[in-house]
């Protein structure tokens, strides 16, 4: 999870490991859907736009590679 520096994230979960991925519906996108991660954070499984609705429009999302 990401956050813009002075927010406040004390409330808000880490995020966890990606568990899949599910295709979207976005009309802003070339082709009108993106993909977007399911990850695990606070014991449930978790979109992007579902997390940021829960916890702040503010917070961003990064997958990485785990070595």
């Amino acid at each position: 999870m990401t956050a813009p520096p002075g927010s406040d994230t004390a409330a808000v979960p880490g995020g966890g490991v990606v568990v899949g991925w599910v295709l979207v519906t976005d009309e802003q996108a070339v082709g009108g859907a993106r993909v977007e991660p399911v990850f695990l954070a606070a014991g449930r499984a978790w979109t992007p736009d579902q997390f940021r609705a829960a916890h702040g429009q503010h917070l961003g999302v990064l997958v990485g590679r785990a070595d």
